[in-house]
C-alpha cells in the first residue's frame, strides 16, 4: 500500500509555514503525480481505435480525392466548344470524331468524348446522344 502525500498549513503570526507529510493507507484530499495511472488499452480498445482512426484516414482521402478529381474535371480549354450529336446507324466513335474535327489527331478527339461522355468504352448505340468537342 502506498502513502498518500499531505500538506498542512500552519500560521504562526506574521510567518506562513507549510509542512509536508506521508499518510500510510486512506485516501488523500489532492492527488500527486504518484497516484496518476498511465493510461492502457485492451486489445478490443486497441482494435477499436485501430479501425477509427483507418476509418478517418480513408474518409479523408475520398474527400480529397473527390476535390481533387471535380476541380481538374473543369471547363474545356479555352476555345474549345462542345455541341451535342445523336448517333446514327452505321457511325463509330471513330467516323463521328473525324467528321467534327478533321485537323485534329482522331485518337485523341475519340479520347475527348469518351471522356465528356464518361465512356468506359468506344461502342455506340444509334439514337444514342453524345457530347462530342468542335474544332
Amino acid at each position: 500500500m502506498k502513502g498518500v502525500g499531505v500538506a498542512t498549513v500552519s500560521v504562526k503570526g506574521p510567518t506562513v509555514m507549510m509542512n509536508r507529510a506521508q499518510l500510510a493507507g486512506g485516501t488523500g484530499l489532492f492527488r500527486t503525480a504518484d497516484a496518476v495511472p498511465a493510461a492502457r488499452l485492451t486489445p478490443r480498445g486497441r482494435l477499436a481505435v485501430t479501425g477509427v482512426s483507418a476509418l478517418l484516414v480513408g474518409a479523408l482521402s475520398f474527400g480529397l480525392a473527390t476535390t481533387a478529381q471535380a476541380s481538374h474535371a473543369g471547363p474545356a480549354a479555352p476555345g474549345r466548344y462542345v455541341t451535342k450529336v445523336d448517333v446514327l446507324p452505321g457511325q463509330s466513335l471513330w467516323s463521328i470524331a473525324e467528321a467534327h474535327d478533321p485537323d485534329a489527331d482522331t485518337r485523341v478527339i475519340i479520347h475527348e468524348i469518351q471522356q465528356l461522355n464518361a465512356m468506359t468504352g468506344d461502342q455506340v448505340q444509334p439514337g444514342e446522344s453524345l457530347w462530342v468537342p468542335r474544332g
